[in-house]
């Protein structure tokens, strides 16, 4: 029996990075854009680079603090994530090294074989995440993907995890098994809510939850 090869990057997780410290190396076309995605889920951003005008162009008033010059070993310490994009390779590599040894997770940009993991291509729709990773082989392709994605899973699939959050709690106090818990969401996931937020009803998608619930709660 042939052996199936583990696909590099294969474990997902989602990452807490709000008021937390991390570290991007910058320089290289990329960094930029990791910047701001970071800062705007409300990281704390360390931003270096070798080069002070870099260093000193504004961020929209976010949280991010900016360093040029030699670059210094404790601008990782108590980063939870650094990612690495300078231009220059052989120094990209140099600073992963440093912050492994800081046991700081590093991605390199473009250069899969030295990172520990791999940033995929995201869709967002309210606190709804959808990751597409090719194993740091074809970003394109992912990103196409995410594209395709975007115009079938539009913004009512962002308010529907929003009317979950509202009613999570009651479900949770209900005292019922993980099992029927669980048959529940299902039945609020294919319930009537989804199209009557697409066709602008919120009112109504609430009221259907609610009912749905309702009727849960009475089957003992």
């Amino acid at each position: 029996m042939t052996a199936i090869r583990p696909s590099a990057f294969g474990f997902p997780i989602m990452v807490e990075v709000r008021d937390t410290p991390v570290f991007v190396a910058g320089g290289g076309r990329e960094a930029p854009a990791k910047v701001r995605a970071l800062a705007v889920l409300g990281a704390r951003v360390v931003l270096w680079t070798a080069d002070p005008g870099l260093a000193g162009e504004p961020v929209d008033q976010l949280a991010v603090t900016a360093h040029s010059g030699a670059f210094a070993q404790d601008l990782l310490e108590g980063a939870r994530i650094a990612i690495v994009d300078t231009g220059d390779r052989d120094l990209d590599r140099r600073i992963a090294s440093d912050a492994r040894a800081r046991h700081v997770l590093v991605n390199v940009v473009d250069d899969p074989g030295s990172c520990d993991w791999s940033a995929p291509a995201i869709l967002r729709r309210g606190d709804l995440t959808i990751a597409i990773a090719s194993a740091g082989i074809a970003p394109a392709l992912a990103s196409r993907l995410r594209d395709r994605l975007r115009s079938a899973i539009g913004p009512e699939y962002g308010d529907l995890v929003a009317m979950f959050a509202e009613v999570r709690p009651r479900i949770m106090a209900s005292g019922r098994s993980l099992t029927d818990r669980r048959r529940l969401w299902y039945e609020l996931v294919d319930g009537p809510a989804l199209e009557l937020l697409r066709a602008g009803k919120a009112r109504d998608a609430r009221e259907a939850i609610r009912v749905a619930i309702g009727v849960w709660e009475a089957r003992r």
